[in-house]
């Protein structure tokens, strides 16, 4: 159960469909509950009914109320009726309405839940708006948490986080997967400036500005560089982001071409030099994965999620939130292409050996059967 799938939203609502359908190819009954919010507007799609998409089942309710909370009376109503038809019901999420629907619903039904805070309960993330999470964690959350049957976290990080706020012995750390395409060849030398990628939801906490100052510390270096900011975000946010960069003095290296979706979205990974993303906090950071299956070197900050993995496998660089650090990686690739392509090689590797779909569907089916117990009737039948 998650509150929206509509990509605007970004990597939780995309990832959850792919997830679906890698657990239906391998057998897995699983439907989808969510909401019509799109934005500020609700979805074009018919409500209450099954839709099939890929061998999963989704079942849209209209979002009640309008906001981040994304209320929904049909949800609720549709999740107490029914929870008690599925071995096990995966929630996405806390701080949203959703969370209260299913896990109350799971609960109500007998149903053991698998509860996923998509990188919520960090301490960065705790600290947004404090005044208003503390306590609802406080009177809401924690019971959640507390009764859930297993916590799906997606990276090590996240695992600490949980383990820290005392769930120790139900974390699961099961990655997000990325679909692996064909391999392209090495990238020809181009003999221009160095191609950066940012791809991601555009957000305050993505660091944008942090990459922007770099950018302009690299060109008065003398470092040519240019800057493909792909994603969708809030309207004002970008256009607060294009003045920034003007500012800087990089408006005309510095592309913002909005969300990419498809081939369009495969071919600015194959345009590109160096995936770049110097967040805040990301739990997991599923666009950094697809760029390493996309066989790009990546810079990221150490506040994500995949950072160790990053670092372990020499798929890239990792800076901490730092123009100055930030700058001085970009420059090391931007001076070195074998080493870009050795790490452009080693991303590739890292990508199809440990973020495919098919290994995480596997490990969340089996997550599913041990959480199920007794309940199961042959293939785990789950409700995300």
């Amino acid at each position: 159960m998650i509150s929206t799938v509509a990509s605007r939203y970004g990597g939780p609502s995309v990832a959850i469909r792919a997830m679906s359908s890698a657990l239906a190819e391998i057998g897995v009954d699983v439907t989808v509950a969510t909401t019509d919010a799109d934005g500020p507007l609700d979805a074009d799609i018919a409500l209450g009914v099954p839709i099939v998409d890929r061998g999963v089942t989704y079942r849209y309710f209209h979002r009640t109320l309008r906001g981040e909370w994304m209320f929904s009376l049909g949800l609720t109503r549709w999740a107490f009726a029914h929870a008690r038809d599925f071995d096990v019901v995966h929630v996405h999420s806390v701080f949203s309405y959703a969370t209260i629907a299913g896990c109350r619903a799971a609960r109500a039904a007998g149903v053991p839940y698998v509860l996923r805070p998509l990188g919520t309960l960090s301490a960065w993330s705790l600290a947004q708006q404090s005044w208003k999470k503390r306590p609802y964690m406080a009177l809401i959350e924690r019971s959640h948490l507390a009764n859930a049957a297993a916590i799906h976290v997606t990276s090590e990080a996240e695992a600490d986080d949980l383990r820290a706020l005392g769930y120790q012995s139900r974390v699961r750390n099961i990655p997000l997967g990325v679909a692996i395409g064909a391999e392209r060849g090495p990238k020809p030398e181009h003999g221009g400036p160095l191609r950066l990628l940012f791809l991601s939801r555009v957000h305050p906490k993505k660091g944008l500005p942090l990459l922007f100052e770099a950018l302009a510390r690299l060109g008065r270096e003398g470092r040519a560089v240019t800057l493909d900011v792909v994603g969708g975000g809030d309207e004002a946010y970008l256009r607060e982001l294009q003045a920034r960069a003007a500012a800087e003095g990089v408006g005309d290296r510095v592309r913002f071409r909005g969300e990419l979706l498809g081939e369009a979205k495969a071919e600015a990974f194959a345009n590109a030099d160096v995936y770049v993303l110097p967040s805040s906090n990301e739990n997991f950071g599923i666009a950094v994965a697809e760029a390493m299956a996309a066989s790009l070197p990546v810079v990221i900050s150490d506040q994500v999620g995949l950072a160790s993995d990053v670092v372990e496998a020499n798929a890239g660089l990792v800076t901490p939130l730092d123009a100055g650090a930030l700058t001085a990686a970009l420059k090391t690739l931007a001076d070195d292409p074998a080493r870009r392509a050795a790490m452009a090689r080693a991303a590739r590797t890292l990508a199809v050996t440990r973020y495919s779909w098919q290994t995480t569907a596997r490990r969340l089916a089996s997550l599913y059967d041990e959480v199920a117990a007794g309940r199961a009737r042959g293939p785990a039948h789950a409700v995300h």
